[in-house]
């Protein structure tokens, strides 16, 4: 518990991370339809809109983290920061610093991080209230919280006795990730789901609720005079600090919904300023409209590797936003300031559409437009996160491609790109494929996965993922071949219990050479009823269902969710003996920390790919139709390069191999990951650089893509539906998914 911790739990429920930035997560975002995409962008003579300016910060705070960024006394911007990592085990070192002039200066003699070490606390929270008083937070060595008033004389007098100790049968209490106090000494405490109102004697007045956005780091809110601000059931609503009851909900469609990085504050005269990675949006007291006043997508704003701690106004209609790189470390500060003469909208510009938000993508938007400034990077996304896909928006699109319309760049993540490239749709990009793989910098094997036999290339993968099969030498064997599955003959079941569905697409996945060529179709009618009688025995033998009850998935440690790949972690379930392997998606050395930790727990078993397969991700293509083919190479270029395949972004390891020899180098210290159900628990520090290693040696080894046409996927899953079910034969399920699929495919 005392480091920055990942709790996964089983069945969908809460994950999140103690202490730190949290990465943002994908969703929320405005679906919008194939119809509304444009050929290009408008141009626009409008001026004025808001540029960002790096602040550069000071000396020996690369290294350090921040407590807290805003207005302190008389109005000076100051920074807090700490060293180490949070929840460390003694008291960390913390820092003053003080904007003015345009620069900031340390204040060597702060009597904070003094105060901070005689009560033995590790900081982790510094604010300045509106009672004109600092205060400091943090937790003790039996990571209790503490929160102090800083004295004038540079003693620190404890606030709240009490109000943070934990409930009897607990190992520790509320740690808020922050906290205000206002004008008469009262004091707002921000837990996850809930804000406490406490008087000064530490009696608390009012329990009033919030959204948790599943990162403990959630701190969504703030109060100005008698009313606190926070997000609600989707909405942002106002509380009166009298009653605490809501006075105000207000709608969040037209600015993109709820984010869990969303930083709201005043305007001094009741409106609300929010803050997030879409931009800066404004609402009066009383207004029903939201007015964007800084675009994200043109700043830092936008990018995915970063993380905004704070966001506030400035003294003249200017604004400071202060964010931190993975992990809590690499502080960046911009600030933003009105340009009448700037262009309301770049004079130039591309489209990239991709069915769902992609990280990756949004993070190379941000790295090509600050580097091409001139030229705005519109990403269109065609579904909300959790939307579906429909054949209705396949085919439209399909449409748009055919007639020489659509985005410039796509993702084709979930579209059928076999059909785009023989149908013509999709730009031949082998000369820039090769003149990136001459750098030096590329896994080659892994692009060349996608080239066609004539030597042409129409797509290429920005990330990929592969699988990991964890277990004996025996039961790893038994992943050869379908063949193999199918009579596994162990102690208990080969692979855990899932979904039918889910069954179904990991098997496809492990054994895609058996049963695909060119992507999409299958081998023939009896490799079909191969495939579907080898799902069925491994269903019979682990209880796999099409639909499980509550009941079941609890026993089971399973659930109805389904993954694209089929795969759902399950080292942890060999581990705890009830099935001879596992499989893991390696998508990122956070994901290896459970299956490493198995294997040591375990001598003697196996830590191996799943041959020479892996699963290519955020797969893009130029639209052969374009009207600006360089800009496009040029962006393609960007989301293959150094400086955004570098980031950890929870979607994908990099095929960029510079990108991945520093992320093996890259130790983050500090992260950990623990995983749980019932009495079960295991807990796993981040892989030791040895472990980071070996993974970086199968790598090498991977060079077929696992590319599976969707659509065909999901004829397979609904024509086997009744045949998992026991409700006819397996014969009778092949002829139903085969005929359906000869329609497909001939269309």
């Amino acid at each position: 518990m005392k480091k920055q911790i990942a709790w996964i739990l089983i069945g969908g429920l809460l994950l999140g991370a103690l202490g730190g930035c949290q990465k943002k997560t994908e969703g929320d975002i405005r679906e919008t339809t194939v119809q509304e995409l444009p050929q290009g962008l408008p141009e626009s003579d409008a001026k004025g809109r808001y540029g960002e300016t790096a602040v550069e910060l000071p000396q020996g705070t690369e290294n350090q983290r921040v407590c807290w960024f805003g207005m302190g006394e008389g109005g000076r911007l100051e920074m807090y920061t700490r060293e180490g990592d949070y929840y460390s085990e003694s008291a960390a070192d913390a820092f003053r610093y003080v904007y003015q002039d345009g620069a900031w200066e340390k204040d060597e003699n702060w009597a904070g991080n003094a105060a901070f070490k005689e009560h033995g606390i590790d900081p982790m929270f510094v604010t300045y209230g509106s009672d004109g008083r600092y205060y400091l937070g943090g937790t003790d060595k039996d990571y209790r919280y503490h929160m102090f008033r800083l004295e004038e004389d540079g003693t620190a007098t404890e606030q709240l006795k009490g109000a943070f100790d934990p409930e009897e049968g607990r190992d520790y209490g509320m740690l808020p990730p922050k906290f205000e106090v206002l004008e008469d000494g009262r004091f707002l405490i921000y837990d996850y789901w809930q804000v406490f109102l406490y008087d000064t004697a530490g009696n608390r007045l009012l329990s009033m609720a919030k959204d948790f956005s599943g990162t403990t780091s959630d701190a969504r809110g703030f109060s100005e005079g008698n009313e606190m601000v926070t997000v609600l059931d989707g909405q942002v609503v106002r509380y009166d600090l009298q009653s605490g009851k809501v006075t105000e909900a207000i709608s969040l469609d037209e600015v993109g919904g709820v984010r869990s990085s969303a930083e709201l504050f005043g305007d001094g005269a009741g409106g609300i300023y929010m803050a997030t990675e879409i931009g800066l949006s404004h609402i009066n007291k009383g207004g029903t409209l939201w007015e964007t006043l800084i675009d994200g997508s043109l700043n830092h704003m936008g990018m995915r590797s970063l993380q905004m701690i704070s966001f506030l106004e400035g003294d003249n209609q200017d604004y400071y936003g202060v964010f931190c790189n993975d992990g809590g470390i690499g502080i960046q500060m911009f600030h933003y300031e009105y340009d009448p003469e700037m262009a309301a909208v770049p004079p130039s510009g591309i489209t990239v559409y991709s069915l769902n938000d992609n990280s990756t993508v949004r993070q190379a938007a941000s790295q090509f437009q600050s580097e091409h400034p001139e030229v705005r990077v519109e990403v269109r996304i065609g579904v909300e996160d959790g939307g579906n896909v429909t054949e209705e928006m396949i085919q439209a699109l399909n449409t748009e491609l055919l007639s020489g319309k659509g985005a410039d760049i796509l993702i084709l993540d979930g579209l059928p790109a076999r059909s785009y490239i023989e149908k013509g749709a999709l730009m031949d990009i082998s000369n820039l494929v090769e003149e990136l793989e001459e750098s030096g910098q590329m896994y080659s094997q892994l692009l060349e996965g996608f080239r066609e036999e004539e030597g042409s290339l129409y797509q290429v993968p920005a990330r990929f993922s592969f699988p990991l099969l964890i277990g004996e030498e025996k039961a790893v064997e038994a992943y050869s071949s379908l063949a193999s599955m199918a009579g596994y003959q162990g102690e208990k079941p080969l692979l855990p219990a899932a979904n039918y569905e889910n069954l179904l697409r990991e098997t496809a996945n492990l054994q895609y050479k058996e049963l695909f060529y060119e992507g999409n179709r299958l081998v023939d009618r009896e490799q079909l009823i191969q495939y579907l009688e080898t799902v069925k025995t491994l269903g019979d033998q682990n209880g796999a269902k099409t639909t499980f009850s509550e009941e079941e998935m609890e026993r089971l440690w399973t659930s109805n969710n389904v993954v694209k790949s089929g795969i759902i972690e399950s080292a942890i379930q060999y581990d705890d003996g009830r099935f001879d392997s596992g499989v893991a998606e390696m998508s990122g050395f956070g994901s290896l920390c459970i299956p490493a930790e198995v294997r040591r727990l375990h001598p003697g078993t196996l830590m191996v790919p799943a041959g020479d397969l892996y699963l290519p991700s955020t797969v893009a293509a130029i639209n052969r139709s374009t009207a600006n083919e360089e800009m496009a190479k040029e962006f393609l270029r960007c989301l293959l390069s150094y400086e955004v395949q570098k980031e950890e972004l929870y979607d994908g390891l990099p095929v960029n191999r510079k990108a991945m020899e520093a992320n093996v180098e890259n130790d983050r210290n500090g992260f950990s990951m623990g995983s749980g159900i019932g009495d079960y628990h295991i807990f796993a520090e981040f892989p030791s650089r040895e472990v980071r290693q070996e993974v970086a040696a199968m790598i090498e080894t991977l060079a077929v893509p696992i590319v599976v046409d969707e659509t065909v996927m999901k004829m397979i899953v609904d024509g086997s539906r009744d045949y998992c079910d026991g409700k006819e034969s397996v014969e009778q399920a092949a002829d139903k998914i085969l005929r359906t699929m000869t329609i497909y495919l001939s269309e």
